[in-house]
């Protein structure tokens, strides 16, 4: 008889083994969306993802970009871009071949390729350069001098600067591919890079329109990035930061919609995600999908809990909260408009992973942040009923059931954004 065994999760080379030795699989990574594809290079690790980062396409290596090269210092700030981390994804870039970084950075949005080349490379007009420092023998000598101990490399009128020893071989090299094939593009990058660059010569740095300068290169990624993520639901931080604070001061309660909720939905409505068109029964290539979807599931599953923040939905006497009944029998009889409060859910979800802070200081994780808005909302929700209470005088106490469908028919017509600032508002007075 043989012997049980327990189950072990596949470990990161051997899922990263399984795809690569499976034609099906293969197939199927190009078809998986941004967040699922960067689980999977997490969890096999960027330095060895080389082979999967190949099969990705420039879409949803743009997607992962969006979540993996922004962080940010503390909850509720705005993401920064690290530069370290994109000079790595260049020599994984690279071990797949000069021709996938050529075509990455040819398909990438051109203000995120700029901002990330300027935050690695100082870039310097030599022309420019020496006429600045006109017939002054000692400065020329005194920077020439710099510029033979600095990491670098000529470019026709331009001399490149490392700004990082540690990716600058990543970068010359991806530099160089693109140089051959794309020459124009490459010259529009350092263009616009020496633009900002000129000003860190000519102040020494650190001086404000040299700060100006940067902060306007990555300024723009940062907004690409943002529509990009926000066609996806996201929700920008300084966004959150602001319902949250609309939220919490109780400006015009009254309002249906705040100002940052409406232009949000408006915005989301105007350039709606793409999304993969369903398919017709269950084919190979889907079921391929859900296989590499639950490989990478049990390869990533923890034994940590999640611990849910000290609020909780009101619970009705037959076990869920009554937030939950109200919108399981909103979507029996209307379900568009269950799918509406489904998306503002969603919505609330994201401004507190976004703009909020535990009492420690951490950011929610998604769980938390659903479980604070489903709380808050339904703190909204027993005010709103119970202030149409107050002006009904009743003959008998109200059943579950009866307080249940009250609250279905406010539902039908009241925003969950609403009722979760009249929470918000009510639970930190």
């Amino acid at each position: 008889m043989s012997k049980l065994r327990s189950y072990r999760p596949p470990s990161s080379l051997r899922l990263l083994e399984h795809v690569l030795e499976n034609p099906a699989l293969v197939s199927a990574v190009r078809e998986l969306p941004p967040a699922a594809l960067g689980r999977l290079i997490d969890h096999v690790g960027l330095e060895d993802a080389a082979e999967l980062v190949s099969l990705a396409t420039t879409s949803q290596l743009e997607g992962v970009f969006d979540e993996d090269l922004w962080r940010a210092k503390a909850a509720g700030d705005d993401p920064r871009f690290d530069p370290a981390r994109f000079g790595l994804w260049l020599e994984v870039l690279l071990e797949a071949g000069e021709k996938v970084v050529v075509e990455r950075l040819c398909e990438l949005p051109l203000d995120f390729v700029i901002l990330a080349v300027s935050r690695l490379v100082l870039v310097v007009d030599m022309d420019e350069l020496g006429s600045e420092l006109g017939d002054d023998e000692d400065a020329h000598e005194l920077t020439d001098k710099a510029l033979d101990s600095a990491q670098g490399e000529d470019w026709e009128e331009f001399r490149l600067i490392s700004r990082d020893p540690m990716t600058w071989d990543a970068v010359l090299a991806a530099l160089l591919a693109l140089d051959r094939d794309h020459h124009d593009l490459l010259r529009r990058i350092l263009e616009r890079v020496a633009a900002a660059s000129s000003e860190y010569i000519a102040d020494n740095g650190g001086l404000y329109d040299v700060l100006t300068s940067d902060e306007m290169l990555e300024s723009d990624a940062r907004a690409g990035r943002d529509d990009r993520r926000a066609a996806r639901g996201y929700v920008a931080p300084s966004d959150a930061r602001s319902f949250l604070a609309l939220a919490r001061q109780g400006l015009d309660e009254s309002a249906e919609r705040d100002p940052v909720t409406r232009a949000y939905f408006r915005e989301l409505d105007r350039t709606p995600a793409e999304s993969p068109k369903p398919a017709r029964g269950r084919g190979p290539k889907q079921a391929n999908i859900k296989r590499l979807t639950r490989l990478l599931d049990e390869a990533t599953a923890t034994a940590t809990t999640v611990e849910p923040p000290a609020e909780r939905a009101l619970v009705t006497t037959d076990g869920g909260s009554l937030l939950g009944v109200a919108l399981g029998r909103l979507g029996e009889r209307a379900p568009l408009v269950q799918a509406e409060r489904a998306d503002e859910l969603a919505y609330l979800t994201n401004v507190i992973v976004a703009g909020d802070a535990t009492s420690d200081g951490r950011a929610f994780r998604p769980i938390e942040a659903l479980e604070r808005a489903l709380a808050l909302t339904s703190v909204g929700l027993e005010h709103e009923l119970d202030r149409a209470d107050a002006s009904v005088p009743r003959r008998a106490p109200e059943t579950a059931d009866e307080r249940a469908e009250r609250a279905v028919r406010l539902l039908e017509t009241t925003h969950l954004d609403r009722l979760f600032r009249l929470g918000l508002r009510r639970r930190e007075q």
